[in-house]
């Protein structure tokens, strides 16, 4: 896989997971004292952060059921492993953690 291959589906990754991200961003930003997604459920949290949390584990379920993000995570992870220089992975974390914007 070229680079330009890679950094597509890496684009598209971020792309099914923008919701997801989003929702989650959401969680314990509300001004209460709610302690986010690191209750690792929605214990502690205030309605609006429960809220944000049940609409967290639909948009996971609907992800798991949809075949695209498997299909680039495994094509992903295969660019990442015949990659010997390390480059591919460094861009995709980059990408992750928010270092990179399209």
């Amino acid at each position: 896989m070229d680079k330009e291959e890679f950094l597509a589906l890496a684009w598209r990754l971020e792309e099914i997971l923008m919701q997801l991200d989003y929702l989650r961003s959401q969680i314990g930003n509300c001004g209460e004292q709610c302690q986010g997604l690191d209750a690792g459920e929605d214990e502690g949290l205030c309605p609006a952060c429960c809220d944000a949390f049940a609409a967290v584990l639909a948009e996971e379920d609907s992800l798991a059921e949809g075949r695209e993000l498997d299909e680039v995570l495994k094509k992903l992870r295969q660019a990442c492993d015949e990659d010997k220089t390390g480059q591919y992975e460094r861009i995709l974390r980059q990408t992750r953690e928010g270092k990179v914007i399209h």
